[in-house]
Parts: C-alpha cells; sequence; structure tokens
C-alpha cells in the first residue's frame, strides 16, 4: 500500500474488532523501529515497548474490559513508562553520555541538571505522568506508521493499570502508560472522521 501522509491520516482510525489475518514481522518491526524514532523530550526515550502476541490476548482483553480489540489483534503493543528520569539515575546519566563525555565532568554535570532541572523536582506518581506523555508520541508514530503498512490500529487507554501491570510483572522502573493493538480491520468504520474545523482549534497571536 503506498499512502500520502494526508491519506494515512485520514485512513487512521480507532478499530474496534480485527479479522484472523497476522501482521508480518516484518511490518511489525517496522512499527516498532517508528516507535524507537519518536521524539522524547530531553532525548530521555523514558519507555518499553512489550509485544503481547495473540495467545495471551483473551487474558490481556480481560484486564482490559474486555475490549474486542484487544482481543482480536494481531499483536498488543503495551507501551511503558519509566520513571529513572532524576539526575541521580544510571539510566539518564547513560542518555547523557551519549551527547558528552562524563570524562568532561564540569560540562557532563552542568548538562545533566540541565536536562533533570524539571524531573529532579517530581516524585514517583509525577515522574510518571513526565514520562506517560512522551510515550503518546511514540503511541502516534507507530499508528501511523502501521497505517501508511495498510494495518489498522486502536488506542487503548482504557484498561485496569495495576492488573496489566502485575500481568506483565513489571518492577521499577516502569508502569504500563498504554495499549496500542494492531490487526486488520474487520469492518469499514462506521461513520465518518468528525473532526473541530480549524477555525474552532486554531488561534493566530
Amino acid at each position: 500500500m503506498n499512502l500520502s501522509f494526508e491519506e494515512i491520516l485520514k485512513q487512521r482510525f480507532a478499530c474496534k474488532a480485527f479479522t484472523n489475518q497476522e501482521i508480518t514481522k516484518d511490518n511489525l518491526e517496522f512499527i516498532l523501529e517508528a516507535g524507537r524514532l519518536a521524539p522524547s523530550t530531553c532525548g530521555f526515550e523514558p519507555w518499553n515497548f512489550v509485544v503481547v502476541s495473540k495467545k495471551d490476548n483473551a487474558n490481556l482483553s480481560t484486564i482490559c474490559f474486555g475490549q474486542e480489540n484487544v482481543a482480536t489483534a494481531s499483536y498488543n503493543i503495551i507501551l511503558l513508562a519509566r520513571t529513572d528520569l532524576q539526575a541521580k539515575d544510571e539510566y539518564i546519566k547513560k542518555q547523557v553520555a551519549r551527547i558528552c563525555s562524563p570524562s568532561d565532568e564540569k560540562r557532563f554535570n552542568n548538562i545533566l541538571q540541565a536536562y533533570t532541572y524539571e524531573t529532579n523536582t517530581l516524585n514517583e506518581e509525577q515522574l510518571y505522568a513526565y514520562a506517560k506523555s512522551d510515550c503518546y508520541l511514540a503511541l502516534m508514530q507507530m499508528a501511523l506508521a502501521a497505517m501508511s503498512r495498510g494495518i489498522d490500529s486502536c488506542m487503548i487507554g482504557g484498561f485496569e493499570k495495576d492488573k496489566v501491570d502485575m500481568f506483565l510483572e513489571l518492577k521499577y522502573p516502569f508502569q504500563t502508560a498504554v495499549i496500542l493493538s494492531l490487526g486488520y480491520r474487520r469492518e469499514e468504520p462506521k461513520y465518518s472522521k468528525k473532526r473541530l474545523s480549524l477555525a474552532e482549534v486554531v488561534r493566530y497571536y
């Protein structure tokens, strides 16, 4: 499928049920790569992507309020938010070291403190919200990448977070942020895309 970007934006929709057609490994990796390349605040990349295959769909769907798209997806990608985003954390030191060598101690510490100026003030709950907002960037990028290959998706925000965390046996610093269900639409959308007009959402200052 060769869609223009405008066509991708118009054709993507929240698919409620998928067929049995499987997504190929090549297409799955293309979608995951789109998520990996997503932008993030200060280049923190505060995420992991967990790929859940069809055999676990029934159990996952149960803790997603029985949603059919989760149950019928070829794959469900669970995006995890990570909360080790402060200057004291080895993960962030590693991220900063990609652009400044720790051997240049003064410069490294200056950049580290500048990048973590906000996160150093946050508690665990706030760090989760901070990381989760970045996860949505990767989520959208993967959904659009999927549509470019003719693969439908639905972004799942309705789930029992504690139970999904337990299902994945998550430990610090990871928590479930959002889920992307992927597959091929069982039927066409029942309604045309409804959006506010540009005049209603855009202001020129």
